[in-house]
């Protein structure tokens, strides 16, 4: 057998899909393209998937991937996007697939470039708040954890946000701890901004990719 990593793009309508059904039409497609992958054993057996991070719920993906193992170790793995895609919707495009070199437990990072805007903000206003947070030593945000509400200082993750405005929105991208051990969403520094300006901030988000410890791109 071969370990594979499929690339994929998530976008349109299909970044409103959950991780679940997200998985659910991977299965159905992967079945009906009769790619050579390996099912589990057991009483229901069924094809072998899983994604390594999983995507945020309306967030668009540049470079998410999926990994399967294959039984035939000759299949020539540049013919996957081309017989995986028809049976894609629109908003999902596989654009390639390679033999995993990294494991799962090897992401460390995840890069992300958002649109904000707000009712009540210019980009320009919205943009000053930001820096004037950005300042800030501690800025304390409450995130839901498992042991209950816990209040998070953010002021480190804001620090590492790189601004850009155009006429419309604030154009951020920021790189924030990403794996397992330790995960920061860029929708709690979003939180932060909202608490600190006093209104509601929309966003657009997407993540570029992920990385190790060394900021190796994973692969």
């Amino acid at each position: 057998m071969k370990n594979v990593r499929i690339w994929f793009k998530k976008d349109k309508e299909c970044r409103y899909i959950s991780h679940l059904d997200l998985n659910r039409v991977m299965l159905r497609a992967v079945y009906r393209a009769k790619l050579p992958i390996w099912y589990t054993e057991g009483f229901n057996p069924h094809p072998f998937i899983t994604f390594p991070l999983p995507l945020s719920l309306g967030f668009r993906g540049e470079a998410e991937s999926m990994d399967v193992r294959f039984l035939d170790e000759n299949f020539d793995l540049s013919n996957v996007a081309y017989i995986l895609n028809p049976f894609l919707p629109e908003g999902i495009r596989v654009y390639s697939a390679t033999e995993s070199k990294m494991k799962p437990g090897d992401i460390a990072f995840a890069k992300f470039s958002a649109k904000l805007y707000s009712d009540n903000l210019t980009a320009n206003e919205l943009k000053t708040e930001l820096c004037e947070l950005m300042l800030l030593d501690e800025y304390l945000v409450p995130k839901k954890t498992k042991s209950g509400i816990k209040d998070i200082n953010v002021s480190e993750y804001l620090k590492l946000i790189e601004i850009a405005s155009d006429t419309d929105t604030l154009n951020i991208n920021v790189t924030l701890p990403a794996g397992s051990s330790n995960n920061v969403n860029i929708q709690l520094l979003i939180r932060a901004l909202e608490s600190y300006v006093k209104a509601d901030v929309y966003y657009d988000i997407t993540r570029i990719g992920v990385f190790n410890k060394e900021m190796c791109p994973f692969e």
